[in-house]
């Protein structure tokens, strides 16, 4: 199998990487690793990045195209502050963000964990006021259309539609300048799970370029649902369904203190 190569010569043996690997398709060898069954491999990279001495290989995640850890990290107060710092904007400039900042934004995405290292999200990004004016239409529609069927969500929905009808103020999806769909592969039962994911990383990484960023959860609510006036509108990929949407601009305000949050609700069981 060539899935892995091991310079023996560099090769200590240590096994890190046969105890690491996820899918457990590495063993030990008199050599050094083996790996028979190449086909349950992960591409996660672990093996290699995993290994202390740069003598692993693996032809799906080459030790060429990895870059070593930075050996300064922040401080435990430094990442507290951060993560804390992170705020949901809903107000923005009116023009939208430039496709270099977005491609930034999104390339962090692609470093979120994902179930199985599945990958694969795809992103549709809408920066046209009257596509963005039309989705949100779409999504009253189907809020209107869950209120009419008395779902569970109509309480929910009531007090929306009255302040996006009646009030004509945009609170689905805020005047946002860029609108970012999220799909995945029908089949991915993990899909918004792994769109989750990303979507927070993108909204850490994003004030670090002037971005702001939040979930646009009725579009995307509605999306999941399945709705086929916003399907039509966004043009999922084939074999693709909407895992995620989030509003992109930058910020017109400023925030300057972070808010605190309900008391940690924990125990321990043995």
């Amino acid at each position: 199998m060539n899935l892995i190569t091991v310079d023996e010569s560099k090769c200590i043996r240590c096994g890190l990487c046969v105890a690491d690997c996820p899918s457990c398709i590495l063993t030990m060898g008199e050599n050094g690793p083996e790996c028979n069954v190449d086909r349950g491999c992960m591409s996660c990279g672990h093996c290699v990045a995993i290994c202390p001495v740069g003598a692993m290989d693996n032809k799906y995640t080459p030790l060429a195209e990895q870059v070593p850890v930075p050996e300064e990290k922040l401080t435990e107060k430094q990442a507290y502050d951060f993560l804390r710092s992170r705020r949901s904007v809903r107000l923005f400039k009116p023009q939208p963000p430039s496709e270099e900042d977005v491609l930034k934004m999104l390339d962090i995405c692609r470093y979120a964990p994902t179930a199985g290292n599945t990958q694969g999200l795809y992103y549709t990004i809408f920066r046209n006021p009257e596509r963005i004016k039309a989705i949100a239409d779409a999504t009253a529609l189907w809020m209107e259309d869950e209120i009419e069927k008395g779902t569970a969500n109509k309480r929910y929905f009531r007090p929306v539609i009255a302040t996006y009808r009646e009030r004509n103020i945009d609170i689905i999806a805020r005047n946002a300048p860029m609108l970012i769909f999220i799909s995945a592969r029908r089949l991915n039962i993990t899909g918004v799970s792994n769109a989750e994911k990303a979507m927070a990383y993108a909204e850490l990484f994003a004030p670090t370029i002037g971005l702001g960023t939040t979930i646009a959860g009725f579009i995307e609510s509605c999306g999941i649902a399945g709705w086929e006036p916003l399907l039509d509108l966004v043009g999922v990929p084939p074999k693709h369904k909407l895992v995620g949407c989030m509003m992109v601009g930058y910020p017109r305000v400023k925030y300057h203190r972070m808010p605190e949050r309900q008391h940690l609700k924990y125990e321990f069981k043995d």
